[in-house]
């Protein structure tokens, strides 16, 4: 038997603290012994719940018993400590001897004592060595020795089981320490995840944020109609004899009519230039807050892992960098459409309308003129002329339903146009929040690789650390059956 005196536990110097809570998981037996002019201090209360990992066989001493001065007080003592004792070590069976050290040592040191007696003879010590208690400690320690008696048996259980309890508590830390591996392994897949994910919620942002641009370009579009509208209905009327005169009766149509001027350069030559400084405008609030966002999700990745290297081809990120090729799609739909495009686009629908109409009215003048001519009476002459004027009055009676025509022809226009640019606004704008999602999705992808790789590591270290653990309570099984013939 090996006794080894630790420093104890309320010490001055951290390290012979640390000497003996060093020492513990060699110890096969813990002699925990307890002053009776203090027992139980703070101090070794915290040290008998530390104990407990290692769940080793405590047997306690209650030393000074000498200071007690009635066997009343003595037994209070033991109460006290058993009572204590139990709830922090949680047994039923608490063993305690009560000692004092300076009587057991003053009997042994008198002439009448025989330190080479067996420890089965010690029934003839002195009474004053009774009377220490030591007597049933020195029993007990003799008795833990004999290999023949039950305390010897549970002796070599417990030599058998301090390996087994030091490799539970290496377990025991290692299991915590994979557990809080799997779940930091857990918690970065997610944080990925949700930041890959948080994409779609800026999408929704940037959607509703774009309903305005949206609106601008759109009443610009209704505006620039309605004026058009305005200006076919100004210029198409029976009263304009100075457009009738020049397309009908004069057959002009070398020269630009005024209206077609205030087509080219007062309403279609602005509103274009509006609607691309207007495009042109959203086109660098889309780049600008896809950027900045942009830049948002790679400072998130940075500072979540600021140890983490992040390391990808970089013609891989390339793929992500021309966002501003896509804005050009809107503006490309107004390349069909250009101010001297509608000008003469109106003139012809102008000249149309008044020729229809005119045009008719002159064709029945002249069939009325010969008919004049070969018809034998004046009556017959009368009826001819009522006739081609009937067809005339036809064809003015046209113009209205000519003019609507024109008049729906630009809404169509300009409904057309207006359904195209909110498409081209619609797709640059998914198109940029898609590229914005592939980024961040590739740049997050080493991340979540390597968080997957430890959640995968932590996984099979914690099947072998359970099957180690199967293992340990098999073999402590065989301790506790342990006997001997």
């Amino acid at each position: 038997m090996i006794i080894v005196d630790t420093p104890g536990t309320n010490v001055i110097l951290q390290r012979q603290q640390r000497l003996t809570e060093e020492f513990l998981p060699r110890a096969d037996l813990l002699l925990f012994v307890i002053s009776s002019d203090r027992p139980l201090t703070e101090s070794e209360v915290a040290f008998l719940r530390y104990t407990q990992q290692w769940k080793k066989k405590v047997v306690f001493v209650l030393n000074k018993i000498d200071l007690y001065r009635s066997a009343n007080e003595l037994e209070e003592a033991i109460a006290f400590i058993k009572e204590n004792t139990r709830k922090l070590l949680n047994t039923e069976k608490v063993i305690l001897y009560p000692v004092s050290a300076r009587s057991a040592l003053e009997a042994k040191l008198s002439p009448s004592s025989d330190l080479e007696k067996d420890y089965k003879e010690l029934a003839a010590t002195p009474a004053q060595v009774k009377a220490s208690g030591f007597l049933e400690l020195e029993k007990f320690l003799y008795s833990f020795l004999d290999g023949s008696t039950g305390t010897g048996l549970e002796r070599r259980k417990l030599k058998l089981e301090t390996p087994v309890r030091i490799a539970e508590r290496l377990l025991s830390s290692s299991e915590a320490f994979v557990r809080q591996e799997l779940q930091y392994a857990k918690k970065d897949i997610n944080a990925v995840n949700e930041l890959v994910n948080s994409v779609n919620m800026y999408a929704l942002k940037m959607e509703s944020e774009s309903i305005s641009w949206k609106r601008r370009i759109l009443s610009l579009i209704d505006t620039t109609k309605a004026r058009a509208v305005k200006l076919i209905q100004s210029t198409l009327k029976l009263t304009n004899f100075d457009v009738v005169s020049r397309y009908v009766l004069k057959g002009d149509s070398s020269a630009s009519m005024p209206a077609a001027s205030t087509i080219r350069n007062d309403i279609v030559g602005p509103a274009l230039s509006d609607a691309q400084t207007l495009l042109e405008d959203y086109k660098m609030w889309l780049q600008s807050n896809i950027a900045s966002e942009r830049r948002l999700y790679e400072e998130s990745f940075e500072k979540r892992w600021p140890s983490f290297v992040f390391s990808c081809n970089h013609s891989q990120m390339e793929t992500y960098e021309p966002l501003t090729k896509a804005n050009e799609v809107n503006v490309k739909v107004f390349q069909k459409f250009s101010p001297n495009v509608a000008s003469n686009l109106f003139e012809e629908e102008i000249r149309e309308v008044f020729l229809g109409t005119f045009g008719g009215i002159g064709a029945a003048g002249v069939s009325a003129s010969l008919l004049t001519t070969v018809l034998p009476t004046t009556i017959e002459d009368l009826l001819a002329l009522a006739l081609c004027s009937a067809g005339g009055l036809l064809a003015i009676s046209n113009f209205p339903a000519r003019r609507q025509q024109v008049v729906d022809k630009v809404s169509r226009i300009a409904d057309v146009l207006a359904r195209e640019i909110e498409e081209a606004m619609e797709k640059d704008l998914t198109d940029n929040i898609k590229n914005l999602e592939n980024f961040v999705t590739l740049m997050g992808k080493p991340y979540k690789d390597a968080a997957q790789d430890r959640l995968d590591k932590s996984m099979q270290i914690q099947d072998e650390l359970t099957n180690i653990e199967k293992k340990l309570q098999t073999l402590q099984i065989e301790i506790q059956g342990f006997d001997v013939s």
